[in-house]
């Protein structure tokens, strides 16, 4: 019983982290992660850049769930990606809260959510062109 909502809450964890609901019934035994966020050592130099992956690491959701508190998804950082770090680098690298290409203007209560909102739109409104 334990075993079975350990599970359950896992893959809540794991959804709303933005992994499929599939990931804790048919987890990969390896798997590869990428870095979210850049990797320091202690001198606070930039060992390991955002991008960078890891292979061959386990493919547990014990082990997934783990890294993706410091950074580390299944999946390449980009800018649909809703994690803090890739939505704290889109806020930062947009100048502006109008749409480029039209009259739209992204509301939000914080910078994040203006940026994801400013996303979706660019996402949904302009991808055709």
């Amino acid at each position: 019983m334990v075993e079975m909502t350990k599970r359950n809450q896992q893959k809540q964890e794991l959804i709303s982290s933005g992994f499929s609901a599939q990931y804790v019934d048919e987890w990969p035994p390896k798997t590869r992660l990428y870095r979210h966020k850049p990797s320091y050592n202690s001198a606070c130099e930039i060992t390991d850049e955002i991008g960078t992956s890891m292979g061959n690491v386990p493919g547990s959701p014990d082990y997934v769930l783990a890294k993706r508190k410091i950074g580390l998804f299944p999946w390449p950082p980009s800018n649909e990606c809703e994690c803090r770090w890739c939505t704290e680098r889109a806020s930062e690298e947009l100048s502006s809260d109008t749409c480029s290409q039209c009259d739209f203007q992204a509301k939000g209560e914080t910078p994040q959510a203006i940026a994801s909102s400013l996303r979706m739109h660019m996402q949904h409104r302009h991808k055709e062109e």
